[in-house]
């Protein structure tokens, strides 16, 4: 059984907005409206080191989000958090849906085909504007599957097991 993480990766920072100490941050699409006042966020800087800040304000602009942080009242304070990861707790975010999870909850867990061939781990998932693209690593190299229904059948975190059936085209050495 697999021990989750509390923090769930959410975005990034990308830049300042304005002179008063807001931020830009890109959000993933479902985790936008969940950002409040007073939330606690954990921000992990590309440099190193982490904070964790408290939401003044937030609000969504053009698919992004504009966040005040609590204490970050300058446009140089702003253009420190250039670039930091954000993170927002399970308890915050909620349960996802049926058939749904975190990227991070899914990475290195074992793939096997419904035939019962092991195909490797889920090294990494690309993300594209038709579906997710979950890169496989075996020891016969590497897969691409597309993240569809029809492709994944199953997925047990906490066995760390994904089922996927391979339609033409995605088997090893093809095209």
């Amino acid at each position: 059984m697999r021990e989750l993480d509390s923090w769930i990766e959410a975005g990034a920072i990308v830049r300042p907005h304005g002179i008063k100490g807001e931020v830009i941050a890109d959000l993933k699409r479902d985790l936008l409206e969940l950002v409040t006042e007073n939330m606690e966020i954990r921000t992990t800087a590309t440099k190193g080191g982490e904070s964790y800040l408290l939401v003044e304000r937030a609000r969504e602009h053009h698919g992004r989000l504009i966040v005040k942080f609590r204490d970050v009242e300058s446009v140089e304070a702003a253009e420190g958090l250039r670039g930091s990861t954000l993170w927002m707790t399970r308890g915050e975010i909620g349960a996802l849906g049926d058939d749904r999870w975190f990227v991070q909850d899914i990475l290195g867990i074992e793939v096997v085909t419904d035939e019962g061939e092991r195909l490797g781990t889920l090294a990494e998932v690309m993300h594209m504007p038709a579906n997710d693209v979950y890169v496989v690593r075996g020891d016969g190299g590497e897969i691409l599957l597309p993240a569809t229904e029809e492709v994944v059948r199953e997925v047990d975190v906490e066995a760390g097991r994904m089922v996927v059936h391979l339609i033409e085209g995605l088997r090893r050495g093809a095209g």
